[in-house]
């Protein structure tokens, strides 16, 4: 289990710094923190050495913490993004020049598919 454990660490810990991977990181780093536990104890139990156990338990925890704060930073620039283009686009909607430049724009389409449906 001890090695089982540092496996899943190492993964866990390396996708954890992918953005967009710590959804994979996460589980690999919960379920190595569970072996690392686990392994451990049986381990000691038995008289065994237990480095690669404690190495997974770390590295587990450490994926753990990684893709927790992966997935906070990720939600935080995601909700940042979204209100920015929620203030552009009602700033530039509430532009006057803007509304102008819009209705003139459309006013030019209309006519001419007026004229386009009068010609046929």
């Amino acid at each position: 289990m001890g090695v089982a454990a540092l496996v899943l660490g190492i993964l866990g810990t390396l996708l954890a710094l992918i953005p967009g991977l710590f959804w994979v990181a996460i589980p690999l780093a919960l379920i190595s923190l569970i072996l690392g536990v686990v392994g451990r104890k049986s381990a000691a139990s038995n008289n065994q050495p237990t480095g690669t156990a404690t190495a997974g338990l770390v590295l587990g925890a450490i994926g753990l913490v990684l893709g927790v704060l992966m997935w906070i930073v990720c939600f935080r620039v995601v909700n940042n993004a979204k209100k920015g283009f929620e203030k552009g686009f009602e700033k530039a909607l509430n532009d006057p020049e803007l509304q102008k430049k819009m209705n003139k724009d459309f006013d030019d389409a209309f006519k001419k598919a007026m004229e386009d449906a009068k010609n046929k």
